[in-house]
């Protein structure tokens, strides 16, 4: 019998913590918006406050603030030292990827589906993006009801999307020599096209319910596709 260290067993369950919180931000941060809520609720959790820009910061060591706008996040917290002696401690990041963003004006219509028009964000590769289960998620901008315009996140969830692959018969040489034409073959897959059959603003403002939005009071959108399945631990071990 062979009894580890208790030193490493703690490191282990330490590790496993860490990823577990590591897939549970993945899966909410399925855009940048969402990657910045997702962290701003983490920072509220620690005593962060949220501040603005017109906003009297009265900063102390005690606690620390965070400003976000849209898609970017600030937070800092002064230390306890005079900054000639404690220093300044800075760390920065990304909140975008590569992915598949939905065009201003998407609707599209092909043998009878509907489809959403969209374009390459970032260097993306494109294969991996077949025969996935795609939801769709981002930031809407809509007209409120005192005259400013407000905006609002949504995340469809579900999978409400899919960019087939033609059948092998149908592209001999699929596994040779594939290349990905961006504009005409990764247009995704919504549905049966058809009279009545609601559109993307449609959807949103059904989203956007709860806020009181109307359809004609969407005025913008920045939308991604992201695929469904969750993140996980990946391993025999």
């Amino acid at each position: 019998m062979r009894i580890r260290p208790q030193g490493r067993e703690t490191a282990r369950v330490e590790k496993g913590v860490f990823n577990d919180g590591l897939l549970a931000f993945l899966s909410e941060a399925c855009t940048p918006f969402h990657a910045a809520q997702a962290l701003a609720e983490r920072l509220r959790a620690q005593g962060y406050r949220d501040v603005t820009d017109s906003d009297d910061w009265n900063l102390d060591a005690a606690a620390g603030v965070l400003f976000r706008l849209g898609g970017s996040l600030i937070a800092l917290r002064p230390g306890s030292e005079p900054l000639e002696q404690g220093g300044l401690r800075m760390v920065g990041a990304h909140t975008d990827s590569p992915c598949l963003m939905v065009k201003p004006q998407p609707e599209v219509e092909g043998s009878a589906y509907q489809q959403l028009g969209i374009q390459v964000y970032g260097g993306a590769l494109l294969n991996p993006w077949f025969d996935r289960d795609l939801s769709i998620a981002g930031r809407v901008s809509f007209a409120a009801g005192d005259g400013s315009v407000a905006t609002a996140l949504v995340d469809f969830r579900d999978p409400v999307a899919v960019v087939p692959s033609l059948a092998i018969h149908l592209d001999r040489e699929a596994n040779r020599k594939r290349s990905v034409n961006a504009q005409t073959q990764m247009a995704p897959l919504l549905g049966l096209a058809g009279e009545g059959k609601a559109g993307l603003r449609e959807r949103l403002a059904e989203r956007l319910r709860d806020d009181g939005v109307a359809v004609d009071e969407v005025l913008d959108f920045e939308l991604c596709l992201y695929d469904t399945q969750p993140p996980s631990h990946v391993g025999i071990e």
